[in-house]
């Protein structure tokens, strides 16, 4: 929605005054671009709101998604699907996870996701994209096998919005007010996602090219699980810092890493008193499902 002309002389003004940052309410597209001439593929951005934090308990009460045309430069064309479901737990929704989504039991008592038209309308993407792929796609692969055979990309994990926007932190919410300056209802699926979508069609780096292009190259990088076996105890804090985390039931650092890093990666740490690492090597599938853990 365009701005009045005196809505427009305002923002200006408070612009331009360099004391002001005016942001506007997202209203979401339904194409980005013209129709392309180039060859487009199909990108499912998805998010879910859960019952807590947990990902091989929590349950989903809400799923939203939409199916958007791309090209391999990273532009957005049209929207082809927008959808939102809600879902009735087993269990309880707790006050802080009302405090967070707005869901309440009873806003989603007697709804549930009908996986059989979700999982036909996904069927022919390759690409599914979420703000924390690693936790979304393993509750995801727990509802339906469909997201296990899909391609997975990361909007926190892979895209260097610090490197590339000169923005420190990652939150969704933070990154759309200082890269899109824009606004939005956040913490409910779909909204999440329109706002992910508007935010990864940004223009971004001294390139100004869309965000969504330096997440697809990222996921063309072939990838490789490093388990830093042998590690000695007082490394663990370097190992912390380079990005491993502790796999407590093989009580052993790891991290995931693309192949163009791996060979530098096992010089430190060899470098390091760590000399026979297990490397484990990804197919394109794995990335921030339980297989790369």
């Amino acid at each position: 929605m365009m701005p009045s002309a005196e809505q427009q002389a305002c923002i200006d003004q408070l612009t331009q005054s360099g004391n002001f940052q005016v942001l506007h309410k997202l209203h979401p597209l339904s194409e980005f671009n013209p129709p392309s001439t180039q060859q487009t593929h199909k990108v499912c951005i998805i998010d879910t709101e859960t019952t807590g934090l947990d990902t091989d308990v929590c349950e989903i009460i809400e799923l939203g998604y939409q199916i958007v045309e791309f090209d391999s430069a990273g532009h957005f064309y049209r929207v082809l699907s927008a959808q939102n479901y809600l879902n009735e737990p087993k269990g309880e929704i707790t006050a802080e996870v009302t405090q967070v989504t707005g869901l309440t039991f009873e806003d989603v008592q007697g709804h549930t996701i009908p996986w059989e038209k979700v999982e036909a309308e996904i069927a022919e993407v390759q690409l599914c994209v979420a703000h924390n792929a690693g936790f979304d796609r393993p509750v995801l692969e727990r509802y339906s096998d469909m997201f296990m055979d899909k391609i997975w990309g990361c909007s926190v994990a892979q895209i260097d919005w610090l490197k590339l926007a000169h923005v420190g932190s990652k939150s969704q919410e933070f990154l759309c007010w200082k890269v899109g300056q824009f606004f939005y209802g956040a913490h409910r699926a779909l909204d999440d996602v329109q706002a992910l979508t508007q935010l990864l069609s940004c223009q971004i780096s001294d390139q100004k090219v869309p965000a969504f292009s330096f997440l697809l190259s990222a996921v063309r990088q072939s990838k490789s699980l490093i388990k830093a076996t042998g590690a000695p105890f007082d490394i663990k804090d370097a190992l912390r810092s380079r990005g491993y985390r502790w796999n407590v039931g093989e009580r052993v650092w790891q991290t995931v890493l693309d192949d163009s890093k791996l060979q530098d990666e096992l010089a430190w740490l060899i470098d390091n008193n760590t000399p026979n690492p297990n490397v484990i090597k990804l197919k394109a599938t794995d990335s921030f499902s339980v297989r790369a853990r």
